[in-house]
This record gives structure tokens, sequence and C-alpha cells, in this order.
């Protein structure tokens, strides 16, 4: 008789920890889902970062060149070449 109170017990042990288990997972799942998702939000802005860092060592390789300074020079400095003719637009 004992033996079999015993695995009784046992049992209703187990099932208890089994409904927890699975009580606790269902009670998870939302919160993974909104992991996930922030997850993939993430990941899309360090992508579109590492785009930008990209694009970004492209302009400073591109410093030193003639052109780049050519183009400093005439959008910043407001300067021309020699021959070029500058037209102003007195309209604005």
């Amino acid at each position: 008789m004992r033996l079999c109170k015993s695995s009784l017990i046992i049992k209703l042990l187990i099932l208890a920890v089994m409904i927890f288990a699975i009580v606790t997972i269902v009670a998870m799942h939302p919160k993974m889902e909104k992991l996930e998702a922030e997850k993939a939000a993430l990941q899309k802005e360090v992508n579109e970062m590492q785009q930008d860092n990209l694009a970004l060592a492209d302009r400073i390789d591109a410093l030193g060149t003639d052109d780049s300074t050519r183009q400093i020079a005439r959008e910043q400095l407001n300067m021309v070449e020699d021959g070029q003719i500058v037209y102003v637009d007195t309209s604005k």
C-alpha cells in the first residue's frame, strides 16, 4: 500500500511540474515574439549603420584625391577653376 501511495504522489508531482512548465512556456511566447521583433529591428539598424560606415570610409579614402579637393573648393569655398564662368541666379 505504501509503495502505491508514494508512486501516486510521484506521478502527481511530475504532472504538476509538467503543467507548470507548459504554462510557463505558453506565458513566455508573447515575450519571445516581442524580443524577436526587437532583434530584427536592431539588426536592420546595425546593417544600415554598417552601410553608412562603408560610405563614410569611401569618402575618407577619396579626400586626398584632386577631384575631391576640387569638389570641396567649389561647394564650400565657392571657388572656380580658370576658364569657368559663374552664373548667379538673382531671382532668389
